[in-house]
């Protein structure tokens, strides 16, 4: 298997046409798509993409959820030789324009009505032909199955795709808050299938779900991993409706990121904590129990029988009624995006749920280490899968080479070479260290980039430049790192403030009440609602504190060149900042991880 249609012709040729691979929830029932359906609807698209006019290097933009269609229009895409550019779900015209443009592209297919809006605002004027995946979503614009589809007996033969072809492009964050384009060729994307395949004990058997980002690398190849095996494939809406289809889909396995493991482990504590009594010092025993066995077997040591003996009850009796609220199939779980909370994987080991942490970047398509079931040390990132190499810089930076690293950046030669050194070696931006056995562990990043626990990445420079050239924001340091959301700390501009106090015939007041006056509150929250309407939805800010005085070069909260220290203004202000977020919403150190 060397390219993604290599892959497709796997799938539809080593599975009964009648095996269901793919389900959506419609209604209140579930759509199904078999091996047979996937493939006709692959092969037909393919056939209206080539009638079209779309040859191999051409761009097909793809804006929509996570649902059957996206990987049809991917592998048609991939049988033509076609390269997609999938776009968030959530992007708003600004970004989606800005990427259509880079890009080139020549066609935009996106989904539902409300997308379709800011797609029609985001192409006007460009070259590029906009399609709705189905039928209705604008007055006049054409969908998929409005292309022009040759008889059987015009139908072109797909060309020829090598594996140094590229397949996608996935436009990721970057610090001067202009997108760039990661090229992920065949070769990048199958080798990570190849490599990660024998390493989990996955059969035709297996059901997932699928509700992170399939414009993500992450969930992309994933899914890509998936269908190799034959496993079927649930869309979910999102990640909120996860909880309410878990006991329905009951999935063997899921990959997922923090946040949902986090939300899961709260709920049960709490709930553990609101039935009380004996019901609540039950579960404690058996958790007693399950961290005494485990923490043995983390050493690499055995258990005393009678240890063994009671964590066999605790899971039997206790431990399997907590399973069952999440669906009571899932043997294993993946987790990925963002680092997990320690205390969230042990407790889940315990309780009989193996959480396997991995580690990538987009720009490794994106799996670089992961941990396996035979050997899962919580708190790592993993070993590297087979074929990568992973390395540690002489200032702790972590750099990885293989068959998984990006091509470069779309028509970026120089950011391309600022992140790929002469031998390979993809500089990953992220700080950390190889114990002796080859796990990583990852201690701090070097970029600013934060993820939220959701997995999301957001540059935060670009939004601190929009929130200071408002009248009234002076500074702004977003935060949100390993945080569900983002939030920010903003430094008024006292002296327009001044300014507006004194016309309303208010003077003399210091700058503590000026930041405390719900004048500037109002103000403030005006300008960070009417920044917000230009931002993606994982990139708004849900609220803010105000302080009373600038950052400083004086306070060591400014470098020499006048950027924040993150770190220091973290750590300065870590009680304001968690009073933003409920004490459960915190899974790692705030400090960490920043410059």
């Amino acid at each position: 298997m060397r390219t993604l249609q290599d892959l497709f012709f796997y799938v539809v040729g080593t599975f009964p046409p009648r095996k269901v691979i793919m389900r959506i929830r419609e209604g209140k029932g579930w759509r199904e798509l078999t091996i047979k359906d996937l493939e006709k609807a692959v092969r037909e698209l393919a056939q209206r993409f080539l009638a079209f006019g779309v040859r191999p290097g051409d761009r097909v933009a793809l804006f929509s959820e996570n649902r059957p269609e996206w990987h049809i229009v991917d592998f048609a895409c991939q049988l033509v030789g076609a390269v997609d550019v999938p776009l968030y779900a959530t992007l708003p015209a600004p970004q989606v324009r800005y990427i259509l443009q880079d890009a080139g592209a020549k066609l935009l297919v996106v989904s539902g009505q409300d997308r379709a809006r800011v797609a029609l605002e985001a192409a006007a004027g460009l070259d590029v032909k906009v399609v709705g995946m189905d039928p209705g979503l604008a007055a006049g614009l054409p969908c998929l199955a409005d292309l022009p589809l040759p008889a059987k007996r015009k139908h072109q033969e797909f060309p020829v795709v090598g594996e140094e072809d590229l397949a996608t492009l996935i436009y990721t964050s970057g610090t001067t808050g202009e997108p760039k384009g990661v090229m992920l060729t065949h070769r990048n994307l199958v080798s990570q299938v190849v490599a990660i395949r024998p390493l989990y004990p996955i059969t035709e058997k297996d059901i997932s779900m699928s509700f992170l980002p399939l414009s993500h690398s992450y969930e992309r190849t994933v899914d890509y991993m998936f269908l190799q095996y034959g496993v079927q494939i649930n869309y979910v809406e999102s990640i909120e409706k996860v909880p309410s289809q878990l006991t329905e889909i009951r999935p063997t396995i899921m990959v997922s990121v923090p946040r949902l493991y986090e939300r899961s482990y709260i709920k049960i504590l709490s709930k553990i904590q609101q039935e009380g009594g004996a019901k609540r010092r039950l579960f404690q025993w058996a958790l007693a129990v399950g961290r005494k066995v485990k923490e043995a077997e983390w050493r690499g040591e055995k258990p005393s029988a009678f240890a063994r003996g009671q964590y066999a009850v605790a899971k039997a009796r206790i431990f399997s009624k907590v399973l069952e609220r999440l669906g009571g199939r899932l043997r294993f779980t993946v987790s990925g995006g963002a680092p997990l909370s320690r205390e969230v994987g042990e407790f889940f080991d315990i309780i009989g749920l193996p959480i396997l942490q991995g580690y990538g970047l987009t720009e490794s398509s994106p799996v670089i280490t992961v941990n396996r079931l035979e050997a899962n040390r919580i708190g790592s990132a993993g070993q590297p899968i087979p074929g990568v190499e992973v390395r540690i810089a002489d200032d702790g930076e972590i750099l990885a080479r293989g068959p998984n690293i990006m091509k470069g950046y779309w028509n970026k030669p120089e950011a391309t070479a600022e992140v790929i050194d002469k031998d390979g070696f993809l500089h990953t931006g992220d700080v950390g260290y190889l114990d002796a056995d080859g796990y990583l562990f990852i201690t701090d990043r070097k970029k600013d980039i934060i993820v939220t626990s959701g997995g999301k990445n957001v540059a935060p420079q670009p939004i601190e430049g929009k929130l200071g050239a408002t009248a009234y924001i002076a500074q702004a340091v977003v935060i949100g790192d390993r945080y569900p959301y983002l939030t920010a700390l903003i430094v008024p501009n006292f002296e327009n403030l001044e300014v507006y106090f004194a016309e309303k015939g208010i003077k003399g007041l210091s700058r503590e009440e000026v930041a405390n006056h719900p004048d500037t509150e109002r103000l403030v929250a005006e300008a960070v609602k009417k920044v917000n309407l230009e931002l993606a939805s994982h990139e708004r800010i849900r609220r803010f504190s105000l302080l009373t005085r600038e950052f400083s070069l004086e306070a060591g909260e400014l470098t020499p060149t006048m950027k924040v220290r993150r770190r220091v203004v973290a750590e300065r202000y870590r009680d304001t900042i968690e009073g933003m977020y409920l004490k459960t919403q915190k899974a790692f150190d705030l400090a960490a991880g920043e410059d």
